[in-house]
């Protein structure tokens, strides 16, 4: 067991400083997670792995690692080691012996003979107490998992105030803490963030949870508690819990769309000194330097994934130097264990958070959070207000406690006619709003009832556009949707229905927003769009200003769909202009697109334009890009003799994986005049410094980079050569050694 422990000890570190070296830089945080839960696995199952006798020295660690020992024999198991130890003596003195399995038993002289030894020799041996304090390592770190794990199910189980969001339930805590999630729940003291950090956090958090970074920690935190005395082991749990830190702020940064800058701020904002559970996935992490650090930093190229390729040797020669091989009686009884990593089981992130925009009324419209199914009446139930500046901001939810939906908006103070001491009402075309509390309050809380209209339900009705949805008329209310946008909607379309309403008042699209889309589809695209359409370019923040923007960048005359496509890449003045600033003048947008697309940064065009490529195009830098080729690697190897490369040779050169030291090893042993040719070649055929010293301290000084690239086909190195002038054969050129190969040394003429 011992020996065990050990073996999954050094395997944890093998595998932390891997990482370190030339993973953790590396914006691949699936591929690190991925890596790094698998470690675990590795670092528990290698240990048992054996294979056939593939090197000398073999489980070399193994030899020199603490063997297994007796770490929980009685009195009595050592007694009979000792009883049989001395039996065996006897038998050498002339004596027969006694089995040592009866010794106990049938010879009761002997036993008291071996009860008068000193109590040191049959004590507890020094294993015996060394993996008895481990295992009370063990016992302590599990009880406090035990102790975590019951604190975190008490506090779902006694909060009074959780919202059911989807599969998310949040757990509005009624003390101070760091918010945080375990699993599908998340802990948040509400009290103590404004609106936009709440959202921050809340989106964070359930990033967390579709991901299960909980399970992440939670097996983290087991195989520390299994390796407590091994520092490697908790290095890799904090490492575990940083890449999933920087895999969900990239979630939020590119999928969510936050704003940077302010996410980033809220992240200091919220750095208080209250630590949560540490198996629990929390917003307020220790690490916000390294977060804000890797979130500004420029994402890994694709070409960055070769550093993976040097798992299988890392961990392979780990494995031939840890277990001792397999006897040939154990291979054929026994199946070599297989290990692999196990696969990233994360659900697809979806946006789930209500985004504002401003509203014609001048209150903030705020979306649904959490869509209640069609059939599920939503008319009553509770609201909890805040007030923000002239508005009032209310969540409605079916229930105080777990609730299955949730919605939010802010609404104009004006907008509500006060009725009673604690009664305000809100009336509309589609129907009343009534609040049952004290809404004016700093915070407060209540009832509420949604009262539809019956003249606009029939007029709905009268107009064919009926709906599954039970709560079309509420969802038309809070989107402002009156019998005059309804009436504006016929006026374009012969016919609609409800499902399309219901969308419009999703997506919170004004009557005068609607009219501007259909402006901007006329005046574009030359056609009256289609209600599909309109949604879609709302969706994606196409608005008259974008539009204009898209002309200002030279781009005149699109169509509307190839507006909303260049939206949905991320186009802007701004990268257009730095396009055309570096030098990449006259593209279309089509071009940009494919340029936004494949990442090119314009400071990288100025940069290879400054070394002297002038005719760069854009397919040649995204050639380039592809393939990492950037300036500092072209003046690596300039630095190395190769000054006059073309960009296609400087890109061929990447391809083969040619790098300045190498070509300055091979320079250094006389081959100053070598070409790009011939060093792309002897790279291709494994052609190194190493190699060419090697044949060159053999005797052939003047040895060609050519004639090099022709020995190493034909298998001739240095050392063969050596071989073949004890033999007697002594030449002075390589082609002769060629010709001894192909013959395998069986013509004697050849020697001289």
């Amino acid at each position: 067991m011992n020996e065990f422990l050990y073996k999954a000890s050094i395997i944890a570190g093998v595998a932390f400083l891997f990482y370190k070296v030339f993973l953790q830089r590396e914006s691949f945080f699936t591929a690190n997670r991925i890596y790094l839960i698998g470690c675990l696995v590795l670092a528990f199952t290698l240990p048992f792995v054996s294979l056939p006798s593939l090197i000398n020295h073999q489980g070399y660690l193994a030899t020199v690692l603490p063997q297994n020992s007796s770490t929980g024999e009685n009195s009595s198991r050592v007694y009979a080691k000792q009883l049989a130890a001395e039996s065996s003596a006897q038998g050498i003195a002339g004596k027969p012996p006694v089995a040592a399995s009866k010794l106990n038993y049938q010879d009761p002289a002997l036993l008291q003979k071996t009860s008068q030894q000193p109590v040191t020799t049959t004590g507890y041996s020094f294993a015996f107490w060394l993996f008895t304090f481990y295992l009370f390592g063990v016992a302590v770190f599990s009880g406090s998992l035990l102790i975590q794990l019951g604190i975190i199910l008490y506090r779902i189980r006694q909060s009074p105030d959780k919202i059911q969001d989807g599969n998310i339930v949040i757990v509005n805590t009624t003390q101070r803490q760091a918010p945080c999630s375990f699993f599908h729940y998340v802990f948040i003291y509400p009290d103590a963030y404004d609106f936009e950090t709440y959202q921050h956090i809340i989106s964070h958090e359930k990033i967390h949870a579709r991901l299960y970074h909980s399970l992440d920690l939670l097996l983290a935190e087991i195989a520390a508690i299994l390796l407590w005395f091994s520092p490697f082991i908790r290095l890799l749990k904090k490492e575990i819990e940083k890449n999933n830190e920087y895999q969900t702020d990239a979630f939020m940064v590119e999928k969510e769309h936050v704003d940077k800058q302010q996410y980033q701020l809220n992240l200091l904002q919220i750095a208080v000194p209250n630590r949560p559970l540490s198996i629990t996935t929390n917003y307020n992490q220790s690490v916000l330097k390294q977060r804000i650090m890797m979130m500004n930093a420029k994402r890994s190229t694709p070409h960055a994934y070769w550093k993976y390729s040097f798992l299988v040797p890392v961990f392979f020669g780990t494995l031939l130097l840890l277990n001792k091989p397999a006897s040939s009686r154990e291979m054929s009884g026994n199946n070599t264990q297989k290990n692999s990593l196990p696969l990233e089981s994360a659900d697809r992130i979806q946006k789930a958070n209500p985004q504002s925009e401003k509203h014609p009324n001048g209150s903030d419209e705020s979306r649904i959070w959490n869509y209640p199914d069609s059939k599920t009446d939503i008319s009553s139930g509770y609201w909890y207000s805040h007030q923000d500046k002239e508005n009032y901001c209310l969540e409605f939810k079916g229930s105080q406690g777990v609730s299955q939906w949730n919605m939010s908006r802010c609404f104009g103070k004006n907008s509500f006619k006060k009725t009673g001491d604690n009664s305000f009402v809100l009336t509309k075309d589609a129907g009343t709003l009534q609040l049952n509390g004290n809404l004016q309050a700093e915070v407060s809380q209540g009832k509420y009832t949604f009262t539809e209209n019956k003249d606009f339900v029939n007029y709905l009705a009268a107009n064919s556009t009926a709906s599954q949805e039970k709560n079309l008329v509420l969802f038309l209310f809070f989107a402002d949707v009156n019998r005059q946008y309804v009436e504006f909607l016929k006026s374009q379309y012969q016919t609609f229905d409800g499902q399309r309403l219901l969308e419009i008042a999703i997506h919170g699209i004004s009557l005068t927003e609607y009219q501007g889309y259909i402006a901007l589809f006329e005046q574009y695209s030359h056609k009256k769009p289609s209600m599909s359409e309109i949604i879609e370019a709302k969706i994606h923040g196409v608005d008259q200003q974008y539009v204009q923007d898209i002309e200002k960048m030279g781009f005149p005359g699109l169509s509307l769909k190839k507006i909303i496509e260049a939206k949905i890449h991320g186009i802007d003045p701004s990268y257009v202009q730095h396009l055309k600033e570096a030098g990449l003048a006259n593209l279309s947008l089509d071009k940009v697109i494919e340029a936004k697309i494949h990442n090119i940064n314009p400071n990288s065009v100025k940069e290879l334009r400054a070394l002297g490529f002038g005719d760069l195009t854009l397919t040649k830098m995204i050639a380039l890009n592809i393939h990492g080729v950037t300036a500092a690697y072209i003046q690596e190897l300039q630095s190395a003799g190769l000054k006059n490369l073309t960009l296609d040779q400087t890109l061929e050169a990447k391809i083969h994986g040619l790098d300045a030291g190498s070509i300055k090893e091979i320079r250094a042993l006389g081959f100053t005049n070598v070409s790009f040719e011939e060093i792309r070649n002897a790279r291709i055929h494994g052609v190194d410094a190493s190699f060419l010293k090697g044949i060159k301290e053999a005797g052939l000084p003047d040895l060609t980079i050519e004639k090099a690239i022709e020995a190493k086909i034909h298998a001739i190195d240095g050392a063969f050569i050596q071989e073949a002038k004890k033999k007697g054969y002594d030449f002075t050129s390589i082609d002769k050694y060629i010709s001894l190969k192909i013959h395998n040394q069986a013509i004697e003429s050849l020697k001289e």
